[in-house]
């Protein structure tokens, strides 16, 4: 009688390692992650330079709660292969563009799909262009620049345009840097999104930078450090700051309100550092703006190579105002809903054409050919920028739930592509000349 069949277990005698490997992203995906674990750990050692089995092991490390092994797991294999895969199917002559990454404080983990599955990812310090630029629109291949270690030109593929998809300073900005010294050295590099803008859209940067620009309002963000800090040492920082409540704190380096809280008095701070904290971190002015006095208004447009295009005007009964509560409010009121197709329709008419234009010197102030802006429109009329830079999410998600959206998401996907192609189309010709295949 045969033994009945098991994805758990040792390693089978003639099972090849990459079928191992295979075995535990299975249970992996399952959500079986203590078998898993077992199998990808020593699936890892036997295929140290194989992505994916190296990528599942560190998520699985950061699960456990091991974050920093996973970060210096995942660290070592992008030392060994800061160069992915190679197109297939592409010809010497044909076009090439260089995804760039970097990994200094980015964190494997796993994430949950909406199918249901687990998957490990690369989470923070980037923005996706899963739904920015379809795959088969010009053959791509990825560097990562590990940190502080720099690029390595030796392995770099004969590319035409680098794609600098690191959007966050505060998670990778020793890759930022890296990169900045490559183009130092390679003046001529054509890139989209070079690291020195990039730098600058900090939060408390982007206070600095943009403060007194046009007449619109950046909230005042400092940033301080702290060490094993309760809540009487962070009330000192803040009022050394002159920062005054309600004020917003947050840890730098986080996105989506992990690490977010008001504090409108000390029982807020009580609850925030009741436990004593230490690290980086942000603290932003604090101003309550409400649409027909009683909704939070989110506004989102995507600037691409300089024009920009709507995808948000999300309306939303508490102050955090995230994608992910947007069902709950938003679903089934036409009213709401009628807010956001204006603003899709016509962002422009929407904030008034004296806003547009004070977009627009924002976005020549940038000097980004890629970022989103999150603001909204004071009691006053005029600009409040909740924040600027391109570590924001693209994504057809929530027009699966408000199907009006997919034109304007769809835009803005083509945008980008367009701008990419462009870019990549010029440089082509200029490095290959006219007859070039």
């Amino acid at each position: 009688m045969s033994e009945p069949f098991t994805l758990s277990g040792p390693r089978g005698e003639n099972e090849s390692p990459e079928e191992y490997s295979l075995r535990g992203q299975y249970l992996l995906s399952a959500g079986k992650f203590e078998e898993a674990i077992t199998i990808l750990q020593e699936a890892a050692e036997l295929l140290p330079n194989n992505r994916k089995t190296q990528l599942a092991f560190a998520g699985l490390l950061t699960k456990f709660k091991h974050s920093k092994a996973a970060r210096d797991s995942y660290r070592a294999f992008v030392e060994r292969n800061p160069l992915g895969v190679a197109p297939k199917g592409r010809h010497e002559k044909d076009p090439l563009l260089l995804v760039v990454r970097g990994f200094d404080k980015t964190r494997p983990t796993i994430g949950l799909r909406s199918s249901g599955e687990y998957k490990p990812k690369l989470r923070g310090g980037h923005y996706t262009i899963q739904y920015l630029l379809p795959r088969e629109a010009v053959p791509r291949q990825a560097f990562t620049i590990p940190g502080k270690l720099g690029v390595d030109e030796a392995l770099l593929p004969d590319f035409d345009v680098m794609l600098n998809t690191i959007a966050e300073p505060d998670i990778e900005g020793a890759s930022l840097t890296s990169l900045q010294n490559y183009l130092d050295q390679n003046p001529t590099t054509t890139i989209i999104n070079s690291p020195e803008p990039v730098w600058q859209t900090a939060r408390d940067r982007n206070y600095e930078r943009l403060d007194g620009l046009a007449d619109f309002t950046f909230p005042k963000t400092v940033r301080f450090k702290v060490k094993n800090a309760g809540p009487g040492e962070f009330a000192e920082n803040l009022n050394r700051l002159e920062m005054t409540t309600p004020v917003i704190v947050r840890r730098v380096g986080t996105q989506t309100g992990r690490t977010t809280q008001l504090i409108t008095g000390g029982h807020d701070l009580m609850n925030y550092a009741r436990k004593p904290l230490s690290g980086e971190f942000y603290a932003i002015s604090y101003r309550e703006i409400l649409w027909q006095n009683e909704y939070f208004r989110k506004l989102r447009l995507f600037c691409i190579d300089g024009e920009y295009y709507p995808v948000v005007c999300h309306l939303d009964k508490v102050w955090n105002v995230h994608g992910g509560n947007r069902k709950e409010i938003m679903r089934g009121d036409e009213g709401l809903q009628a807010q956001e197709k204006a603003f899709l329709a016509n962002w422009k008419d929407y904030v008034g054409q004296g806003n547009a234009d004070i977009l627009y010197k924002i976005a020549e102030a940038t000097n980004l050919e890629f970022f989103g802006i999150d603001f909204t429109v004071d009691n006053d009329g005029k600009i409040f920028i909740y924040e600027l830079n391109p570590s924001m999410r693209h994504s057809f998600d929530h027009a699966r739930n408000f199907p009006y959206k997919m034109p304007y998401d769809q835009a803005t996907s083509d945008a980008f592509e367009k701008m990419v192609l462009d870019r990549v189309k010029t440089a082509y010709i200029s490095k290959r000349g006219l007859n070039a295949r």
